[in-house]
């Protein structure tokens, strides 16, 4: 199987189906907590609100007191944190403040700006309000019992703030999943250095870890490997020691220099290395014969060298599993289809990824093909809002078909 090329959905089938989870789990407060991924679902101990409340600022009354009482007689204030506990009795009413608890047998809020506040401490209604008006009621927002949030699930800001309500102090989620980063090439410098001739300046290394930070990955930088076999190894071998899965740039492609696959083969087994996509073709998957602390093997995953293809496959096919691995509940969206802008033409084959940007008309929604499409061209993601994939067994698209559109989403962002 590892000498057959994948399809792109086989490719990525593949990769979900064999991407255990890699992580242990640890308990962090809320206020670490943010953008981690949950390990345990979180079930409401509380209502929220916790119990019935004023939406203003106004007079709480009871409503059946309306059918007897023209006005109402003022005998107490309610505010946020201080409730009013005084007795009542039919045709009074009580100010209160936004978010102060409704008393009970009170069930009814009218704004303030709808009343006349007579000298005597009563008030005359000049509008007719609505049985619980104006009042949250107990468990509107979440009710005691209910599953807030399922394992699986990153938290963002808002999700902290619900957990922050229901009184929840601290967490159980997943520790991040840990990821070497290393380049292969002899071509290969440091930004900053000085480029001899043939050489060139190591860009994916840094575009990988970028995107992988922003994921919450814990990323581990090995920096650039020569062409060099017992180096690969060597680099290899260090990173195992403290990681859950290498990432690689470079070196899956046929070449006499390039040695990953060789390697990779010693150190454990490679199960896919070409994927039937444009770009990104060379690919590649395994497992090292290292086990992570629960017993998994850690994986492999190879970039291709070239700057959009190694985008390309990290986005499209490493992302997706990584995030399995790390514990996220992975949730594929369906590409858009929307009307091309204008005609296009592929060789049979191979799926392929079009950077391509969006034109809004009185017409509608149309979307373009950049022109750069070599996959050495990393400008274009700059001026680019998604892909295009065009069918491998398609060649022609004129103005006006519609065609998968993939916008680019916070990971590239």
């Amino acid at each position: 199987m590892m000498n057959a090329v994948f399809s792109f959905q086989q490719a990525g089938d593949t990769l979900l189906s064999d991407s255990p989870l890699l992580v242990g789990i640890e308990t962090l407060p809320l206020s670490s907590a943010h953008r981690r991924i949950l390990a345990k679902p979180i079930i409401a101990g509380v209502n929220v609100p916790i119990a019935d409340n004023s939406a203003m600022d106004g007079f709480a009354f009871r409503f059946s007191d309306l059918n007897e009482h023209t006005h109402l007689t003022i005998i107490g204030t309610a505010y946020a944190g201080h409730p009013f506990n005084g007795e009542w009795h039919s045709g009074c009413c009580i100010r209160i403040m936004t978010g102060a608890h409704i008393p009970a047998g009170f069930d009814t809020v009218i704004m303030q700006e709808h009343v006349t506040v007579s000298s005597d401490q009563t008030i005359t209604l000049n509008t007719t309000p609505i049985f619980t008006q104006n009042v949250r009621k107990q468990g509107e927002d979440i009710s005691i019992g209910s599953q807030l949030f399922a394992s699986g699930q990153r938290l963002t800001a808002t999700d902290i703030g619900m957990l922050a309500s229901l009184g929840i102090a601290s967490v159980s989620v997943y520790k991040p999943l840990k990821v070497g980063v290393i380049s292969t090439g002899d071509e290969l410098f440091e930004p900053g250095t000085p480029l001899p001739q043939g050489g060139i300046y190591d860009t994916n290394r840094y575009t990988i870890q970028a995107i992988l930070n922003n994921l919450g990955f814990t990323v581990q930088d090995f920096g650039i490997i020569a062409d060099d076999p017992d180096a690969l190894k060597s680099a290899f071998e260090e990173a195992l020691s403290n990681t859950d899965v290498i990432i690689t740039s470079g070196g899956v492609s046929v070449g006499d220099a390039d040695h990953t696959k060789t390697v990779l083969t010693e150190l454990g087994q490679m199960q896919f290395w070409k994927v039937a996509i444009k770009p990104g073709k060379p690919f590649a998957y395994g497992h090292f014969k290292y086990l992570t602390q629960d017993g998994h093997n850690k994986r492999f995953m190879g970039l291709p060298g070239n700057p959009v293809s190694s985008v390309v496959t990290l986005h499209q096919l490493a992302i997706p599993a990584l995030r399995k691995m790390a514990g996220e509940t992975v949730c594929t969206q369906p590409p858009m289809q929307l009307p091309l802008a204008c005609g296009i033409s592929k060789k049979q084959g191979r799926d392929e990824f079009i950077r391509a940007t969006l034109i809004v008309n009185n017409t509608g929604t149309y979307v373009e093909p950049l022109k750069g499409q070599g996959s050495g061209i990393l400008s274009t993601f700059a001026k680019s809002q998604g892909y295009l994939l065009l069918d491998a067994e398609k060649t022609q698209w004129q103005r006006g078909d519609l065609v998968p559109f993939i916008p680019f989403d916070s990971v590239l962002n």
